[in-house]
């Protein structure tokens, strides 16, 4: 049994005419009865009775007549689906990153070869990005340092040093850098629990032994730059993450090298899905 044969004797008892038939599958109406003729031979059965005037099912035509209204629904089915996954001109993409900001000149690469796709950003430290990726909230997601997980395909994007920064009204702000001991005791503003940039600080400063005093935990790298500014105590911050602020004063540290990776990511069954790899070839063509 042919594709073609199936598709010929679905036309025709749909239609009820050889040639309706022919016309709506766009063939000549000697190939639709050369196909259904065949299809009858090979299995040595009648699936119409033919006159003049009409053409009418046999019982055994309308038995697999039944079977094939089943199986061109799911194949219809199926090619909307396919046309609509090549068609990304009503696609979304769900992005979740660290530090939005930091992914516009991907976005911008990524809609000018995709200018019909629409984009949301969902902003969040690693860990919730993560969650959302396992959700399925998130199709892609940028992620700062963070435990290997299984479910995640990850890629480092790009590498930067962390670095310090204080209100340029504070006594180190004329300071070229300070080393890690410096921060022994002086106030501190850090992000939450589950902050990478967090997580990579207190690693660094617990080898060294420096115990910094934390006098603000906030859950925002924006509100911390304000914090910072207004002299509420010293930050930390990536240093490729750190807007243009001149109220700031950056402080590169001189006897430590912590870097910070940011990683593309997307669950592993997801790594081939068009707008996910999309994604993931426009980020590493911006680096």
């Amino acid at each position: 049994m042919k594709y073609t044969q199936l598709r010929s004797f679905h036309a025709v008892a749909r239609d009820g005419s050889f040639t309706r038939a022919a016309r709506n599958l766009n063939v000549s109406q000697p190939t639709v009865t050369e196909q259904v003729r065949e299809l009858e031979a090979t299995y040595a059965i009648e699936l119409f009775n033919r006159t003049q005037r009409q053409v009418r099912l046999t019982t055994v035509g309308r038995s697999l007549y039944e079977i094939t209204q089943r199986f061109f629904g799911i194949v219809d089915e199926t090619d909307e689906f396919l046309r609509a996954a090549a068609d990304y001109g009503a696609g979304h993409l769900r992005v979740s990153s660290v530090l939005p900001f930091f992914i516009v000149g991907i976005l911008t690469a990524f809609r000018q070869q995709h200018p019909q796709v629409k984009v949301s950003v969902a902003a969040g430290n690693s860990a919730t990005t993560r969650k959302s990726l396992l959700a399925y909230e998130s199709d892609v997601g940028i992620l700062a340092d963070h435990d290997p997980d299984h479910r995640l395909f990850t890629h480092i994007h790009d590498s930067h040093a962390l670095v310090a920064i204080v209100s340029r009204r504070h006594p180190w702000a004329q300071r070229p850098g300070i080393s890690l001991s410096d921060l022994d005791g002086q106030p501190m503003v850090l992000r939450e629990v589950g902050s990478n940039t967090r997580r990579a600080f207190e690693t660094a400063a617990a080898g060294a032994g420096v115990s910094p005093t934390m006098v603000l935990e906030i859950e925002s790298g924006e509100a911390i730059r304000e914090a910072v500014a207004e002299g509420h105590g010293i930050g930390v911050y990536g240093e490729r993450s750190l807007p243009i602020d001149p109220r700031l004063k950056v402080l590169p540290f001189t006897d430590v090298n912590v870097r910070l990776n940011r990683y593309l990511a997307c669950l592993k069954e997801r790594r081939n899905e068009y707008l996910v790899a999309a994604f993931f070839r426009v980020a590493d063509q911006s680096r």
